[in-house]
């Protein structure tokens, strides 16, 4: 058998094998997150938040009270993405926060807790220059 022959068999019994193997890679890759926009998702993530996260994070349009409160729940997102912070909340969210506790919410509780924090998105203010 010539070279040229002898690569193109190898070829035609690699090519199978390695399709195969970039769908296996494929088919371990998480699915991309839906995030839920219907109200009732919403509602009840806003329940929880409440519940929840109110003690220390400014809901809604709220203000926070001290400069040193943690981020309002409307810019969050600004900081932390949304897929890494749904695993957060479903495998138990810890910070290096001494004051905050740690949360596990399940997969249905982040699913309703991202919804509620989607919708309050806003784009975060400008940081004022310092005094000179």
């Amino acid at each position: 058998m010539s070279g040229p022959f002898r690569r193109s068999i190898a070829l035609t019994l690699l090519l199978p094998l390695m399709a195969g193997a970039c769908n296996a890679a494929h088919e371990d890759a998480p699915a991309p997150m839906v995030i839920k926009t219907d109200a009732q998702s919403i509602a009840d993530g806003r329940k929880i938040a409440e519940a929840q996260c109110a003690n220390c994070h400014a809901l809604d349009q709220d203000a926070k009270i001290r400069p040193e409160d943690p981020p309002p729940l409307r810019y969050l997102l600004a900081q932390y993405n949304p897929d890494t912070l749904s695993r957060d909340f479903q495998n138990g969210i810890h910070v290096g926060h001494e004051m905050m506790p740690d949360f596990v919410f399940g997969p249905l509780g982040a699913e309703v807790v991202l919804a509620y924090i989607v919708s309050i998105q806003e784009e975060p203010p400008k940081a004022e220059p310092a005094p000179e």
